[in-house]
């Protein structure tokens, strides 16, 4: 089996200074919250493509250290983090920052758990594997954007 493993220079894991210095591009933020490794460059690659600014973080603590210190358009969010419960960082994330879009993004599939999420107040629930297409559209209409960005237009 072939594994993988972010460098520890791959853009998915730019400090915050290093986001703070992309602000001036006006491109929406988006923070990925995913402990796993092909998942988040996967995102991250499809994201930064799409013409996003893009912050990935593999843990309770960091999504939530994030959230606090970085203005983001839309919040994509796994469940199952090393460090503790996505649910809970979902609450958490919507008393820091109520308008705040959060897109749960996971591989639990039980309805429980989606309408657990839907009444804590997420924007969406997508299972994984996920449609790329699908993931795109919930994106843009979560960050208020009718198509991505391109960064060649001014």
């Amino acid at each position: 089996m072939f594994l993988k493993f972010l460098a520890p220079n791959h853009p998915a894991f730019l400090s915050h200074e290093e986001t703070a210095m992309n602000r001036q591009t006006g491109l929406p933020a988006i923070l990925i919250v995913d402990d796993d490794p092909d998942i988040l460059t996967a995102l991250y690659d499809l994201l930064e493509h799409d013409g996003f600014r893009v912050t990935g973080v593999s843990t309770c603590r960091d999504a939530l250290a994030r959230v606090k210190t970085t203005d983001f358009a839309a919040v994509l969010l796994d469940i199952g983090l090393p460090d503790g419960d996505g649910l809970a960082v979902l609450e958490i994330i919507r008393a820091i920052a109520p308008s705040l879009p959060v897109i749960i993004l996971t591989a639990v599939t039980a309805q429980d758990c989606r309408a657990r999420s839907l009444s804590s107040g997420a924007f969406s629930y997508l299972t994984k594997p996920y449609d790329r297409d699908e993931l795109r559209a919930v994106l843009r209409q979560a960050v208020g954007v009718s198509r991505p960005p391109n960064p060649f237009n001014n």
